[in-house]
């Protein structure tokens, strides 16, 4: 909104904010929070979600019960194949992807994943430049930003004020059990990607040795 508003002239701007707003109240929005000069809404309970906003919580709400991420799996993936496509029969490369399978069933336990949660809220909270109907990918990673920058006042507070159907079992924890269990799963991403490289190098490194005999 901000370099919309530098950007425009100010009589293109009104008519484009009239406009705007006049989608945003036939769909039955409701005012959630104000954050760094935009507002932000969510659909009425009664009101239904446009299928593309729906279909990606949907697809989000299924990896937070996987505990794992899209790009955490798609990175997991990818180093499994390079794995088997360098043969299952050499015991180092059948103890990678052993690994790799042990990492995503331990993840199936995690509770609160930040990204996703992240993610999630971007996706059921309408800024008010954009069009509820679509996801706007700039608008969204903007979202992502300033969620996390709110959630350093208070991890637990930021999603009970959103009011993400979803997600209110899982504000029936305490705020610092909340917070707790937020900081773990930042520790368990970067333990992920510290394993990844790991085993990449050993895999590497192996390829390496078996070139030179």
């Amino acid at each position: 909104m901000k370099l919309v508003r530098k950007l425009m002239p100010r009589k293109v701007y009104r008519v484009f904010n009239k406009w705007n707003r006049k989608a945003q109240s036939k769909l039955n929005l409701v005012n959630v929070f104000t954050f760094d000069g935009y507002t932000y809404y969510r659909f009425a309970k009664e009101t239904n979600m446009p299928l593309e906003r729906f279909s990606m919580s949907m697809s989000l709400l299924e990896r937070l019960s996987s505990g794992v991420s899209g790009s955490e799996l798609e990175l997991i993936l990818t180093e499994m194949e390079k794995d088997i496509a360098l043969g299952l029969s050499n015991p180092r490369n059948a103890a990678r992807v052993s690994t790799y399978i042990h990492v995503l069933r331990e993840r199936q336990s995690t509770i609160i994943h930040r990204d996703i949660l992240l993610n999630i809220a971007a996706t059921w909270l309408i800024r008010d430049d954009e069009n509820p109907n679509v996801m706007n990918p700039d608008v969204h990673q903007k979202k992502l930003e300033a969620f996390e920058e709110m959630c350093k006042e208070g991890e637990h507070d930021f999603f009970t004020r959103a009011g993400i159907d979803p997600l209110l079992p899982l504000l029936t924890i305490s705020p610092d059990e909340f917070k707790t269990l937020w900081e773990h799963n930042i520790v368990l991403q970067r333990h992920l990607m510290e394993t990844i490289t790991q085993l990449s190098i050993h895999r590497d490194t192996g390829r390496r040795k078996a070139k030179t005999n």
